[in-house]
């Protein structure tokens, strides 16, 4: 049945490209469409065809705002960004665009691979990339979905080539900027920002500078800087738990190369590095002042500061109860089939949880919470409302 479908997806696409391009075989696959390896027939080069999820594809203001969200890509030119040559719609509902085509592999698969990788390349890479989103954001454009999957590394020395920007608000919003009827979230949750994990609507090219941070300390430490068994727990990690210091995992890091990454994963917005450019300079300069933990309250997580804005600003929409919804992870069998990424590292949707459900609490109530626990360990009864 599945092999039925591939076989059908890409006649379908060879049908809407005629004559102009000729499709060589796929290339991968995820929850943000498939890629195939085809020709330009007429320029006579090879290119990278993604097509709209085909179950996605179907509702009109998702493959509106795809359609759109590739042209405003399209307008980001730079080394360091795949270039998008064309966008287009087949006869039957069919949406794709066609991009230069990158020899090499992504980062995840060098991280699959080697584990970590040495301060100076890891530096390189995280130079580039930034150079990549400081010359995005300077149009507009934010990127949303900064993973290693997105990080291409071309040729033998590796030069980074930075995919799939915009094309996760694509999927993710309408044109009203609400969730999409069926709850559509896309965006992979290891990676996600606060700010996004909150299910803020408005977010700017700092979350994308605290996904970096992720990759960041991926590549130093060799592991994620959160994990946890669920979703909800892990985009809760995100919103409350300071990050384990990459000094103290990696003694032979340098201090200015872990302070950039660190101040990258601050919860608060205003504390990361301002630009990516500020960000890109502070790594080639080797300036940063060494990165000091910010104090955590007595036998708590989280920082003395208080909750961050986004753990307040939760959207009442993704919370669990009567009404609302929760976050719950699709299982992407092709995405980790076809691109070899780790469980977990999949786009996920956000699904409706039955009226009680209890994977995430209101981040809004966090005080309301902690009377109630005191209370409750103390056998005094709650005031009525």
């Amino acid at each position: 049945m599945a092999e039925s479908a591939d076989r059908s997806l890409s006649g379908r696409l060879s049908q809407a490209l005629g004559t102009s391009y000729t499709v060589e075989g796929e290339i991968g696959r995820g929850g943000m469409g498939v890629v195939y390896h085809a020709r330009d027939e007429r320029l006579k080069r090879q290119v990278a065809i993604k097509v709209l999820p085909p179950e996605l594809a179907f509702r009109e203001e998702i493959r509106i705002r795809f359609l759109r969200e590739a042209e405003t890509a399209a307008r980001v030119s730079h080394p360091h960004v795949v270039p998008i040559h064309s966008v287009g719609e087949g006869p039957d509902g069919l949406v794709y665009f066609v991009m230069a085509f990158v020899d090499g592999e992504p980062l995840s698969e060098r991280l699959k691979r080697r584990g970590r990788l040495p301060p100076e390349e890891a530096r390189r890479i995280l130079i580039e990339t930034a150079d990549a989103l400081g010359a995005a954001h300077a149009l507009g454009v934010i990127h949303r979905d900064v993973k290693p999957d997105n990080i291409l590394l071309e040729g033998s020395r590796g030069r980074v080539v930075v995919t799939d920007f915009g094309i996760a608000k694509a999927l993710s919003s309408t044109s009203t900027g609400a969730l999409t009827g069926t709850g559509v979230a896309i965006g992979t949750p290891h990676y996600m920002s606060p700010e996004q994990a909150a299910g803020d609507r408005e977010i700017d090219g700092r979350s994308d500078l605290y996904s970096l941070g992720v990759v960041g300390f991926q590549m130093l430490v060799g592991e994620l800087p959160f994990t946890a068994p669920t979703v909800p727990g892990l985009l809760m990690k995100h919103i409350t738990e300071q990050a384990p210091l990459i000094t103290d995992r990696r003694p032979d890091c340098p201090d200015d190369l872990a302070a950039c990454v660190m101040r990258c994963l601050e919860k608060e917005p205003e504390a990361r590095w301002p630009t990516a450019d500020a960000l890109r300079r502070a790594l080639e300069s080797r300036s940063a002042p060494a990165y000091r933990a910010p104090l955590r309250r007595p036998g708590g997580t989280g920082p003395l500061r208080g909750s961050p804005p986004a753990a307040r600003r939760l959207d009442p929409a993704r919370q669990g109860g009567p009404g609302g919804s929760g976050v719950g992870e699709r299982g992407d069998r092709a995405e980790r089939g076809g691109r070899g990424e780790e469980p977990g590292s999949s786009p996920f949707r956000v699904a409706q949880m039955s009226p009680g459900g209890r994977e995430v609490a209101p981040a809004g109530s966090c005080r309301r919470c902690r009377a109630q626990a005191s209370r409750r360990s103390s056998g005094e009864r709650a005031p009525r409302s």
